[in-house]
């Protein structure tokens, strides 16, 4: 089990590395900068991710029976936005990757902002958010090496065609490395999860895509890349928020590696879906 854990880690660490890579080296800077001059496509990303969610995942605790630490989890999960693999959705969809990866860096500086502010409010007064534990992991995994990327493609084109198809299939390579090594580190867990818990993850799921969908339509901005980022939570903040402050209640910790197996089924399957509309 340690081996299959380096390996899980390795896995990730490739995966989220390779992606910022392959989203760099075939972007331009402004091909990102300019998605977050649109002030419609911002507050709407904002909105549903710290408000929106947040409040409707406080209505799936209220009405379903299940237990303190799943509702705390997915409290953590509704304030955690800004994951890597948003533009892998978005390619997967056959849609705007530039603006995937523009939506998910505005996220995940957001969620380094707001969550320690935020989440007190939502589970209690004693709760404690390290925001630079959460921000270094970010920066080191996700920023540093779309910066440098970008550089590449920048000053050096030639390479960076050549790089970036490879770095793709490395990145695929991560993720099915992932959800293989992921289903069978956890896979007793996650079919321990049955009833209300599954219910509520699912609820979940479905509510992030469906807000997401619903207010880029409304504002008249990319429904696709606005569901699938919504949709897609940072599961690496929530993960360093529970071992901070919830280690003495492991559902915690389960209930986000739930949603992160499960929400990642139903997030492909709603990208392959988009790509055929």
């Amino acid at each position: 089990m340690q081996i299959l854990t380096l390996l899980f880690n390795l896995s990730i660490l490739i995966f989220v590395v390779a992606t910022m890579f392959s989203m760099g080296l075939g972007l331009k800077v402004n091909a990102i900068t300019t998605p977050l001059k649109d002030m419609k496509l911002v507050f709407g990303l904002l909105i549903v991710n710290f408000l929106l969610i947040p409040f409707a995942t406080l209505v799936v605790n209220a009405v379903l029976p299940i237990d303190e630490g799943t509702k705390i989890a997915l409290i953590i999960l509704a304030l955690s936005a800004g994951a890597p693999f948003t533009p892998k959705l978005a390619e997967i969809a056959k849609n705007d990757t530039a603006l995937a990866t523009a939506a998910m860096l505005l996220l995940m500086v957001a969620t380094v902002i707001i969550l320690p502010i935020a989440l007190p409010l939502f589970v209690g007064s004693g709760v404690v958010v390290d925001s630079m534990a959460i921000a270094k992991s970010l920066v080191i995994m996700m920023i540093i090496p779309l910066v440098i990327a970008l550089y590449i493609k920048a000053t050096k084109d030639a390479f960076a065609q050549k790089w970036q198809p490879k770095m793709v299939k490395l990145s695929n390579i991560a993720l099915l490395a992932i959800i293989i090594i992921m289903s069978i580190l956890h896979g007793k867990a996650i079919i321990g999860i049955i009833g209300f818990d599954m219910v509520a993850i699912i609820a979940f799921m479905i509510i992030a895509l469906f807000i997401g969908f619903r207010v880029a339509q409304k504002v008249k901005v990319n429904e696709v890349v606005s569901s699938l980022a919504s949709g897609q939570r940072n599961i690496s903040a929530a993960l360093v928020v529970a071992a901070q402050n919830f280690a003495d209640d492991p559902k915690v910790s389960i209930i986000i590696i739930a949603v992160s197996i499960i929400g990642l089924f139903i997030l492909l399957f709603s990208a392959k879906r988009f790509a055929k509309l």
